[in-house]
């Protein structure tokens, strides 16, 4: 298996470690002869390498979960927050239409409003609602302002929540920036010691010698490139996700078809990941990846995978969720 994907690099680590078994067993199976690398790693170093890469891919899943979960908390505060300024909006109309109070209710802000934008309308509210409850002019009107149990307390302290969320969410971002330079690190890192290895045994038992012939690769076999897919889609409203479709190939080594994606408005494919892979026969894919908050945007590409390693990749979708 050709490195590919993130994942791959775990695989084609692991079957270099299997390798690496075979070949300190040709070279004496002692401590003293078996292959080192540069820096005299050993096949163990290679090995705890491998299982330190594999717990950090596996750990890079969490934060984006992480993020994930968050946003989803944070749209669901939003949402609250403005149904219940939308309650004292008219709570304003309905109790003190006379009032000065009554036209100094700010608009609802839009859902997909940027942090400071949308949530200065609520700040608005709460020092608006605090003024209410401290004036005992008003006829007719005993304050406080209590709206079905809500009070302004209560209310202010929804906006700290929230606002709360999206600290969490650049926190969040953060952690998957720096983590996506570890991860470039690493997988660095990884390629270097198998080119190494490929380089060592080769060096050792020369070109034509079975433990050469049986190096797992590192690349696809030389052939030819299958033809890239033409990749489609859009948000669907009414599924809440995102339908994907794309063309047919007709490759005799087709093996399957793979989706991957990177967040914002252009592919990238150090910060990709995959979405799904798809067996060879199936054309569609409907997915909320990347998009599970109104507003979020991801870029998409649908990659053709030979039985031979080689691969194609079809041209970019960005698809923004309302």
């Amino acid at each position: 298996m050709p490195l590919s994907d993130f994942g791959s690099f775990v695989v084609v680590m692991d079957e270099i470690s299997l390798h690496w078994a075979d070949v300190n067993a040709a070279l004496g199976g002692t401590t003293a002869t078996d292959l080192k690398l540069e820096g005299a790693l050993t096949r163990a170093g290679f090995i705890t390498a491998k299982d330190v890469l594999d717990a950090f891919l596996i750990g890079f899943e969490d934060l984006e979960n992480a993020r994930e979960i968050g946003a989803g908390a944070r749209d669901n505060l939003k949402g609250t927050l403005r149904q219940k300024l939308g309650q004292f909006r008219g709570m304003l109309r309905a109790v003190l239409p006379k009032s000065k109070y009554a036209s100094a209710a700010p608009p609802l802000p839009n859902f997909g409003a940027d942090e400071s934008k949308f949530l200065a309308p609520f700040d608005d509210a709460a020092s608006l609602w605090l003024r209410i409850d401290g004036d005992t002019t008003i006829a007719g009107f005993t304050p406080p302002l209590v709206i079905a149990g809500l009070t302004q307390a209560l209310f202010a302290a929804d906006i700290l929540a929230c606002r709360a969320a999206y600290h969490a969410i650049r926190e969040a971002e953060n952690n998957l920036n720096v983590a996506r330079k570890e991860r470039t690190t690493l997988l660095e890192d990884a390629k270097e010691r198998m080119v190494q290895y490929r380089a060592a045994v080769e060096g050792i038992f020369g070109p034509t010698h079975p433990l050469t012939l049986s190096l797992p690769a590192l690349s696809a076999a030389p052939g030819s490139t299958p033809t890239a897919s033409i990749l489609s889609g859009n948000w669907n409203g009414t599924t809440g996700e995102a339908d994907m479709a794309w063309t047919a190939s007709d490759d005799p080594n087709l093996d399957n078809y793979q989706l991957r994606m990177s967040p914002g408005t252009t592919y990238d494919a150090a910060n990709s990941s995959v979405v799904a892979t798809i067996p060879a026969g199936t054309l569609t894919l409907s997915t909320t990846t990347g998009l599970d908050n109104p507003g979020d945007v991801a870029s998409f590409k649908l990659f053709v995978r030979l039985t031979t390693g080689n691969e194609a990749g079809s041209n970019t979708i960005t698809i923004t969720r309302p």
